[in-house]
């Protein structure tokens, strides 16, 4: 065809060409694709939410069971380490951390044995492991798993008006009193200077920095 003819399906400058219309199939076609990319993401979101939900009911029933157990014993006990982050800074679990964290106070070996052995009776029993603390060694951190979750209880002591744990050693001031507090809407208690101790665990950004770094 010579360089200066025209296209046969239409004119230069102003001139009409023919309009491609899309098969009805290839319509139908992307309609499936939108609906099919619809209900994968449907499924998805449903299924992350029951396992959230799920998660979150797994926790809060062992962290129920486990205020009543120690309650009962008469067991002075608080919310350390990530569970007491997310009571202070949600009021609820923060889900993606790995177990709950109690501290509790050893007054005497004969109750918090029992109180212990009431705890795998009741609340976890599926398994049971003692380690000692990296720098207390002669305190101790009972990890109780039920088949879905876990909670780590800290042994602490107090002497001399310093509080002995596993992890370390703070004043008594900045544990005791014992503040009543909220996780999950089941009741608890935290220590009386909440902030300091976070800081000891998560760095003074503890408040601001996203919880996905946290953990």
């Amino acid at each position: 065809m010579d360089a200066h003819q025209h296209s046969p399906t239409g004119e230069h400058g102003g001139g009409k060409y023919h309009k491609v219309e899309n098969p009805p199939g290839l319509l139908w076609a992307r309609a499936g694709v939108v609906l099919l990319i619809a209900f994968v993401t449907y499924i998805t979101v449903s299924f992350c939410m029951h396992v959230y939900y799920d998660r979150e009911h797994a926790f809060k029933s062992a962290l129920s069971c486990t205020e009543e157990v120690l309650t009962s014993h008469n067991i002075e006990h608080w919310l350390q380490n990530g569970t007491l982050l997310g009571s202070t800074r949600l009021g609820r679990l923060v889900l993606w951390d790995a177990d709950l964290d109690i501290g509790i106070l050893a007054s005497s070996s004969d109750n918090t044995a029992a109180a212990l052995a009431d705890l795998d009776a009741q609340c976890y029993g599926s398994s049971a492991t003692t380690r000692y603390g990296a720098q207390n060694a002669a305190l101790r951190i009972w990890k109780k798993c039920t088949n879905r979750v876990c909670a780590d209880f800290h042994e602490t002591k107090i002497e001399n008006s310093n509080v002995y744990t596993g992890d370390g050693v703070s004043a008594s001031s900045q544990l005791l009193p014992l503040n009543s507090c909220t996780v999950a809407d089941v009741t608890s208690f935290c220590p009386a200077n909440s902030p300091y101790y976070l800081s000891q665990a998560f760095g003074t950004d503890w408040l601001s920095t996203p919880l996905s770094s946290l953990f």
